[in-house]
């Protein structure tokens, strides 16, 4: 382990805390816990693309629910369109049958092709 305060390596284990080792510094005197801080990228990622909750996420990382919310609030992305290929327009129709089912048929104005219907049933 490195010393956070001095960088040095010479540390040695010091108990725990917690459920935690703590070390410490045999140069410096610093007691320090062996936590390894996830980037933001990491966090982001399990959540948004492996589409983990925050209670995954803080039994992955280590962390209470309250820092996890926190540290995703805290976390600032900024949107890109994805390009797009091509032209043309897909125009889109919905019927509903009550408030529970419905149909959505789309059409490619570039081929006039129907795309798939896609039948949804609606949760009250």
């Amino acid at each position: 382990m490195r010393c956070p305060a001095c960088g040095n390596t010479h540390t040695k284990k010091n108990g725990m805390r917690k459920s935690v080792q703590l070390y410490k510094c045999q140069e410096c005197d610093y007691q320090f816990r062996a936590i390894t801080d996830v980037s933001e990228d990491e966090l982001w990622d399990a959540y948004q693309q492996e589409k983990q909750t925050i209670k995954e996420l803080s039994v992955r990382f280590g962390m209470s629910v309250a820092t996890i919310k926190r540290r995703l609030h805290d976390i600032k992305r900024e949107w890109v369109q994805p390009p797009l290929y091509g032209s043309g327009f897909v125009h889109l129709d919905t019927t509903y049958w009550g408030r529970s089912f419905g149909v959505l048929l789309a059409l490619d104005s570039s081929t006039g092709k129907l795309k798939p219907k896609v039948h949804f049933p609606l949760k009250s």
